[in-house]
């Protein structure tokens, strides 16, 4: 079987008469067209040139052999082509990853909107609370609430920062009181978390905070926490703004700073300029940016009152 890129060579011969010529066509050296044409030559066992002084010229085989060679070459461009066109269009399949409380309350709507704008762009959602690798293509697009995310050929951009704040249910609120500050939680019902959602330090502190006989229930998840909140069973921490369009959840005390997190947008220096991809990334921050304008500013610091003077007592 003759090698498909020996038709190349073979072309620009026959039609400038030339190896000299083909080679700087082909951007090659002169001996490397020579021996591309000889293994040709050798492969279809075939004499395709008849070598003379002056140049090349096409043997009755190889005349014969020009329009068959333009079909090669014709189909090779249509398929380039067709490559190219694909890589422009706005169309195609992008995979997104997030954890769980991403999912439940932003992407839905979020991915409601991008679909009216680019109709034939599917996102594929993979929720998965670990990071998937964006390097061996297990995602195209990864939202993630961490540090900055390093890693070979990743490409992150910061969408926004991300305080924590101590949160309940209206209905709590009317049975059970406001917390005025951090010491108050003692008397209060907390909503703690096991498994993965448990290590969180966040949850952790607050655990500590209000002591082990102020929890009232565990969540292993961000969408079981929720429920829990919403349903009155206590207070429990969330990252801030998470349900701001939601009028029976509450905002009552911002939490420490050192708490605060941020959300990266990241893909992969391999696939962020495809256009389907790059679509999906600049909706996804230019949505973030409009949604953050529309939210409250977190709560001041100031309101986790007198007791963040003690605070030293919950890192020990």
């Amino acid at each position: 079987m003759f090698d498909w890129s020996d038709v190349r060579p073979f072309l620009a011969v026959a039609r400038s008469g030339s190896t000299l010529t083909a080679s700087r066509e082909l951007n090659v050296s002169q001996p490397t067209v020579a021996r591309r044409i000889a293994a040709l030559e050798a492969a279809l066992g075939l004499s395709l040139f008849e070598r003379r002084q002056s140049g090349y010229r096409l043997t009755e085989e190889g005349a014969s052999l020009m329009a068959k060679a333009e079909d090669v070459e014709r189909a090779a461009q249509a398929f380039a082509d067709g490559a190219k066109a694909r890589a422009r269009s706005l169309a195609g399949t992008v995979r997104l990853t997030c954890n769980e409380i991403t999912a439940g309350h932003h992407l839905a709507p979020m991915l409601a909107e991008f679909r009216r704008s680019y109709p034939d762009i599917r996102v594929d959602v993979i929720v998965s609370e670990s990071l998937l690798d964006l390097g061996r293509g297990e995602a195209d697009v990864a939202i993630r609430a961490t540090d900055r995310p390093e890693g070979p050929g990743l490409v992150a951009r910061k969408m926004l920062e991300m305080p924590w704040s101590l949160c309940c249910s209206r209905d709590y609120i009317d049975a059970n009181g406001k917390p005025a500050d951090f010491g108050d939680l003692g008397g209060h019902k907390i909503i703690g978390g096991e498994g993965t959602l448990g290590a969180i330090p966040v949850l952790l502190w607050l655990e500590e905070v209000a002591g082990a006989a102020a929890v009232v229930a565990r969540a292993n998840s961000f969408p079981a926490l929720v429920a829990n909140l919403k349903a009155g069973v206590g207070l429990g921490v969330l990252p801030w703004g998470i349900l701001a369009d939601d009028p029976s959840i509450v905002d009552c005390l911002r939490l420490p700073q050192r708490f605060d997190g941020q959300v990266w947008l990241v893909t992969h220096e391999r696939v962020r300029r495809l256009p389907r991809v790059r679509a999906v990334i600049d909706f996804i921050a230019a949505y973030t940016v409009a949604r953050r304008a529309l939210l409250p500013p977190p709560l001041p610091d100031a309101q986790a009152g007198a007791y963040m003077r003690g605070e030293h007592k919950a890192e020990a």
